[in-house]
């Protein structure tokens, strides 16, 4: 828990340091903004399917640890940069390409290991021990680490973002040494089968699934549309240019996001078992389309908190019964690489959509680009009800 841990106080302090760069000390523009954001997740768009069959054929302990050094050495030099004065764009650039490599492999190899756990509990006589109840506790220590992230990233407008910096680089150090001390979990046997071949068979498996398939195709237009545009985009350039914020209403507003995502987990935790994961999770989906409806119209300051924690509510259920579907429908076998498939859906779309609504809102500003992305995600969640069988998919025993 403590790499899972590192990993993401890390990425939740970077969430509010990398915009911050561009749009408070940089200045840079909406467009840039959002062709910054595209670097820090392109490289996921060709790694993560080769990730996940990495994560199967090599240590995991040691895939998680050599690419929790590579983001803490990217995060260190960029502190140094910072403190010395000599940041550029183009030195974001760089960086965010690095830790998007970084993240590639990350994360299969962690996601992979809760599948993994949950059998070896099971194993050792612990039947309640379901794979959707792991999945939920994972989901909240990673909520509480970037909670803590991105509170620490309110500190950025006292003292400024290169100390922080220097923060991030420790919490991926302690994570990648956390990780190199887990216990050994075993591999999958490929059975003499190249590397190819297991990348094609990961990816038919999602693609001939009519469970795998529709919900890469929710990350696909979370992505695309919501991360990439809204998360990446639409709010740093809100708070800027309409409430005249920076650093700490930033990192305020997605702490009060996380936060609620917290707080509906351990609801969930306390709950138990959710017998229609499916209907559920596509229920807690209309959260997003309402909240990305409602950045539209102006409203106070209060009530954007208050719409972005309502937002983080439907987000935290969505996020941990998502996960916990695809695991429990993907074969034990190439668990890894079918989550690489399923997160090449959320972290492929981001680029493109970071990139695309970064003009957009250059050119007509954050409030009406945030109807994009409702109207994008609602229909994709219409198609899928209609042409699946999500919303009567029950929970694996």
């Amino acid at each position: 828990m403590i790499a899972v841990s590192g990993w993401f106080f890390s990425f939740g302090l970077q969430t509010t340091l990398f915009p911050g760069v561009i749009n408070y000390t940089l200045n840079e523009s909406p467009d840039r903004l959002g062709i910054a954001q595209a670097a820090l997740t392109a490289p996921m768009l060709f790694l993560l399917p080769l990730a996940g069959v990495v994560a199967e054929r090599l240590d995991r302990r040691w895939v998680m640890g050599g690419f929790h050094a590579l983001a803490c050495l990217c995060a260190a030099v960029l502190s140094l940069m910072l403190f010395r004065n000599l940041l550029s764009y183009g030195a974001m650039i760089v960086y965010a390409l690095l830790v998007g490599v970084a993240g590639a492999f990350v994360m299969p190899a962690r996601d992979s290991a809760v599948n993994a756990v949950t059998r070896v509990a099971q194993r050792l006589g612990r039947p309640g021990f379901t794979l959707q109840r792991a999945v939920i506790l994972a989901s909240l220590v990673q909520f509480a680490a970037q909670i803590l992230g991105m509170g620490a990233g309110v500190l950025a407008g006292r003292l400024g973002p290169a100390p922080l910096f220097a923060v991030q680089a420790t919490g991926l150090a302690i994570g990648g040494a956390a990780a190199l001390l887990m216990p050994r979990l075993p591999r999958q046997n490929t059975g003499g089968e190249s590397l190819w071949t297991s990348l094609r068979t990961g990816v038919l498996e999602v693609l001939r699934s009519t469970i795998l398939a529709p919900m890469t195709l929710i990350m696909l237009a979370l992505g695309l549309l919501v991360v990439g545009g809204g998360f990446f985009v639409i709010i740093p350039v809100l708070v800027r240019d309409v409430y005249d914020g920076g650093y700490g209403m930033l990192a305020l507003l997605l702490v009060a996001f996380w936060i609620g995502a917290f707080i509906a987990n351990v609801l969930l935790a306390r709950a138990g078992e959710v017998e229609r994961p499916g209907r559920a999770l596509m229920l807690a989906q209309m959260a997003t389309v309402i909240t990305m409806g409602l950045l539209a119209f102006p409203m106070p300051l209060y009530a954007l908190f208050g719409l972005v924690f309502s937002w983080g509510l439907g987000g935290g259920v969505a996020i941990s019964l998502s996960r916990a579907v695809v695991q429990e429908n993907a074969p034990p076998r190439m668990i890894a690489r079918v989550m690489s498939v399923y997160q090449l859906g959320l972290f492929g779309g981001m680029p493109l959509g970071a990139f695309v609504m970064g003009h957009v809102v250059h050119e007509i500003g954050p409030r009406l680009s945030s109807l994009i992305p409702m109207t994008g995600l609602l229909l994709v969640l219409i198609f899928v009800s209609l042409t699946t069988p999500i919303l009567t998919l029950r929970r694996s025993a």
